[in-house]
C-alpha cells in the first residue's frame, strides 16, 4: 500500500476504534454512522490539508476510495483552504437563534428543557454523590453560563451560581401509580431564569429498597443530548475517585469552516421553492403554538426489526438514523399523499468546532427534505435519508434563524418554517456495571408534556432495544388519531427493513389505549 493509504487506513482504524484495517475496509460496514464519519473527515482535514466532508466518506467508504478522491481534490484545490467564519457575535450563532426563540411564543415554557432520568445502580452515599455533582460546574464552564440581553442579543456570562443536589427521600412512603412520574414532572417544568442561573440542576429520588434515581435538568442553551452521555460517565468516574480526562477549555483546531455563502448557495438550491406544508391528519384547526401541551404515544420496535437496523443502515453507508427517517417521510407521505416531505432534525457539530468531549449546545437544526418519488426501492430512500443527512452536517454552518431570514418561506399561520414534524435519534446513557464500592447509571430523556412542533418522532434507545414516542399536540391531535400515525411508521420501518409479515397500515381508527406511564429504563 501507498503511504497516504496507510495514514488513511490508521485515521479510519482510530474512527471505528479498532486495531487496524485494511485498504478495502468500508467503513460503515465496520461500524461507522453519521457522527463518527463526521470525526473522521474531520481527522483525514487536518491529516491531508484537503477539504474532506461527510458526503466524501459516504462516496468513498474505504481507505483506497478516499485516497483518490483527496488525490484529485489536491490537484484542483491547488492547496487552497476556506477561510474560517469571522461572523460577528457575542456567542455562537446556534446558541443565538435558540435564545432569540426563547424570547418568541415558546419563551417560558419548559420545551427548551433538557432532562434525563437515569436509574441508579449501587449502594449510593447521598454526600459522595453531592461532592460529585458539585464537579461538574468547576469542569465545564457551560454549566456556570447566564445569558444576559445586550442590545437585543445574548451575551454569555460566567458565574459561580450553582445549585446543589436537591435529594428527595421517598423510602418511608407508599408511592401510587404515576406519582413518582408526577414528581418527576414538577421538577422538570420549574422554569429556568436564563438572566440569574442556575441552568443547571440534579435531583436524587430515593425510593423504597434501595431503589434511586437521578434526575438532570439542564435548560437547552448549555447543553444537548451528547453532553448528558458525557456528564452521566464523570459522575460516575468522580464519585468512583476515578481518574477523568479534562475537559477541553477551548475549541480545538475542528475543520476549516466552509464559507457561508456556499452553505447558504446549498440550502438555498435544496429548499427553493419552499416545501408545500403537509395536509397532516389533524382532528382540530390550527390556533396558538404547536406544542403548548402535549402527549406521548410510545410504542416499542421488536428485536427482530431492531437486529436488521444496522445492516439495513450499513449498507447505505449511514447509521441508524437513516432508515428510521426514511420510516416516518413514508408514513406521512402515505397519510398526506406528498411525495416532498421535509423533516427537522438535530445534528451534532462538535467534531467540526472542536468541541469533542465538551458539554454545551452544539447542535445545529437543520431542515431534511426528502423525495419520495421514484423511490420505491426501500434502500434507494434509505440511501437518500443517508446522502440527504450528510449534506446538512456538511452545510450546517448556517443557523436555523439566519437560514429562514435569508429565504424567507411562506408560512401559514401557526406553522413553522420548512416544517412541522421533528425526527431524532436519542441514545441510550450506560456507564457499564457499577465497580466495587461505586454506582453505575443507565438511562435517558425523559418525554416533556411540553414541545415545539405538531408531531415529534423521538426514537429512543434503551437497555433491551429501542422504542418509538411520538409526541403530538393534544390541541391538534385526538390520542387514536396519533397512535394510527406512530403505528404506520412502524409498519414502514418494517417494510423498509424487508421484515416478513410487515404490518399493514391500519384501515380504521385503533380504540385509545389508556396510557400506561412512561417505561424509562426497560
Amino acid at each position: 500500500m501507498t503511504d497516504p493509504i496507510q495514514e488513511l487506513c490508521r485515521l479510519f482504524a482510530r474512527a471505528l476504534e479498532l486495531e487496524y484495517v485494511t485498504e478495502d475496509t468500508d467503513f460503515y460496514l465496520a461500524g461507522g454512522h453519521s457522527l463518527s464519519a463526521l470525526a473522521l473527515a474531520v481527522s483525514v482535514e487536518e491529516a491531508v490539508g484537503v477539504p474532506v466532508r461527510v458526503r466524501d466518506i459516504l462516496e468513498c467508504a474505504t481507505p483506497k476510495l478516499l485516497a483518490a478522491r483527496l488525490a484529485e481534490a489536491r490537484a484542483t484545490a491547488a492547496g487552497a483552504r476556506p477561510a474560517p467564519s469571522s461572523h460577528p457575535g457575542p456567542v455562537p450563532e446556534s446558541v443565538r437563534w435558540l435564545w432569540l426563540a426563547r424570547q418568541g411564543e415558546h419563551g417560558g415554557t419548559g420545551a427548551y428543557t433538557v432532562p434525563c432520568l437515569l436509574r441508579g445502580e449501587g449502594e449510593v452515599d447521598t454526600d459522595r454523590l453531592a461532592a460529585a455533582v458539585a464537579t461538574l460546574p468547576e469542569r465545564h464552564p457551560a454549566l456556570r453560563t447566564v445569558f444576559v440581553e445586550r442590545q437585543g442579543s445574548p451575551e454569555a456570562v460566567a458565574t459561580d451560581r450553582a445549585a446543589p443536589l436537591d435529594v428527595v427521600d421517598l423510602r418511608g412512603e407508599p408511592l401510587a401509580d404515576g406519582s413518582f412520574e408526577a414528581l418527576v414532572h414538577a421538577r422538570v417544568e420549574v422554569p429556568f431564569d436564563l438572566a440569574e442561573g442556575p441552568l443547571f440542576r440534579a435531583t436524587l429520588f430515593l425510593l423504597p429498597e434501595g431503589a434511586w434515581w437521578l434526575l438532570l435538568t439542564v435548560d437547552h442553551l448549555v447543553c444537548d443530548g451528547r453532553s448528558l452521555r458525557t456528564l452521566a460517565a464523570e459522575l460516575v468516574a468522580v464519585y468512583g475517585r476515578l481518574s477523568v480526562p479534562a475537559p477541553p477549555s477551548a475549541p480545538g483546531p475542528g475543520r476549516a469552516t466552509r464559507s457561508r455563502e456556499e452553505s447558504l448557495a446549498y440550502w438555498r438550491e435544496l429548499l427553493t421553492p419552499a416545501p408545500v406544508p403537509l395536509l397532516l391528519p389533524v382532528d382540530r384547526h390550527r390556533r396558538g403554538r404547536a406544542g403548548a401541551v402535549t402527549d406521548t404515544v410510545v410504542l416499542d420496535i421488536e428485536g427482530r426489526l431492531v437486529e436488521r437496523l444496522p445492516a439495513l443502515a450499513a449498507a447505505a453507508h449511514a447509521g441508524t438514523f437513516a432508515p428510521l427517517a426514511a420510516a416516518v417521510a413514508r408514513a406521512l407521505g402515505e397519510l398526506t399523499g406528498s411525495t416532498d416531505v421535509c423533516l427537522g432534525t438535530p445534528v451534532d457539530r462538535r467534531s467540526l468546532i472542536g468541541r469533542d468531549g465538551a458539554v454545551g449546545f452544539h447542535v445545529a437544526t437543520v431542515p431534511l427534505r426528502l423525495d419520495l418519488s421514484g423511490r420505491a426501492d426501500p434502500a434507494a430512500l434509505v440511501r437518500h435519508a443517508a446522502a440527504r443527512t450528510a449534506d446538512a452536517l456538511d452545510h450546517s454552518e448556517v443557523a436555523f434563524d439566519e437560514l429562514v431570514a435569508t429565504l424567507d418561506p411562506p408560512r401559514a399561520q401557526g406553522r413553522g418554517p420548512f416544517f412541522d414534524v421533528w425526527v431524532a435519534l436519542y441514545p441510550h446513557i450506560d456507564t457499564g456495571p457499577a465497580a466495587p464500592g461505586g454506582i453505575a447509571l443507565h438511562g435517558g430523556p425523559f418525554l416533556l408534556r411540553q414541545g415545539m412542533f405538531e408531531l415529534s418522532f423521538q426514537f429512543v434507545e434503551h437497555a433491551r432495544g429501542l422504542r418509538l414516542c411520538l409526541q403530538y399536540d393534544t390541541a391538534r391531535y385526538d390520542r387514536d388519531t396519533a397512535e394510527q400515525i406512530a403505528a404506520l411508521a412502524l409498519a414502514e420501518l418494517g417494510r423498509i427493513a424487508g421484515e416478513p409479515g410487515a404490518p399493514q397500515p391500519p384501515s380504521e381508527p385503533a380504540p385509545a389505549l389508556a396510557f400506561q406511564g412512561f417505561r424509562f429504563d426497560t
